[in-house]
């Protein structure tokens, strides 16, 4: 089966926990000593069936190069996808609506602030005067600084406003929540992992092509070059 590459046999849940408990190369050592003592002496005891199990599983030629492959190759898509699932929401927010309700927070702080030299004119703001928008009061008190931006927005750039086809013009919530847990530095470690488990592929595939018998090269070298 993983010669053939034949999940059918041996699924890849079953070969991640055989290769996590494959044995190592200090404890391959001593049982094949104890195998061949065995061999020599008539009365000596064979191996118990974990070590005899641990034994022939090291027979498999490559074993452990051919699986951590195998494993690797069949999550690459999926945490691919996944990262860029997140980036294509990310993308997606900033593209709907956002844009334009901060712009607004910006040209009217802007104009607020016209005759005030260190916060006049900002190229930017922190967001975190956006939760203080609504306590920014008229001179008679009646409304926020929040509401005449909403209002604002829907005279100015919403066409659909009050008519049975408009649609709220912020993301989703829960997207909006989504997004907001999102850090680039997660992104870059994942990116760093994958670029380095990668170069490990290459480098575990290319002892199989090296020291693998001409019959047991293929399917394995096809699948992992065409990868």
């Amino acid at each position: 089966a993983v010669v053939n590459l034949d999940n059918s046999v041996v699924d890849l849940e079953t070969l991640q926990a055989l290769y996590e408990n494959r044995a190592q190369s200090d404890e391959l050592e001593k049982i094949e000593k104890h195998s061949k003592a065995s061999k020599e002496k008539e009365n000596a005891k064979s191996l118990d069936k974990p070590e005899q199990f641990l034994y022939e599983l090291s027979l498999i030629p490559n074993f452990s190069e051919r699986v951590f492959c195998i494993l690797f190759q069949s999550t690459f898509s999926e945490s691919i996808c996944s990262i860029r699932r997140k980036l294509e929401l990310l993308q997606k927010l900033c593209e709907v609506g956002v844009m334009q309700v901060l712009g607004l927070v910006l040209a009217f702080g802007n104009y607020m602030n016209g005759g005030n030299r260190t916060r006049g004119q900002a190229d930017g703001f922190g967001l975190d005067i956006l939760p203080k928008l609504k306590d920014v009061k008229s001179s008679d008190n009646s409304r926020s600084l929040l509401s005449y931006i909403v209002s604002y927005y829907l005279r100015n750039f919403d066409e659909d406003a009050g008519k049975e086809q408009c649609i709220f013009p912020l993301p989703d919530p829960q997207d909006l929540f989504q997004v907001s847990q999102m850090k680039f530095e997660d992104f870059q470690k994942d990116l760093r992992k994958m670029k380095k488990d990668l170069r490990a592929c290459e480098t575990e595939a290319a002892k199989v092509y090296q020291l693998s018998l001409e019959e047991h090269l293929q399917p394995f070298k096809d699948n992992m070059e065409q990868f």
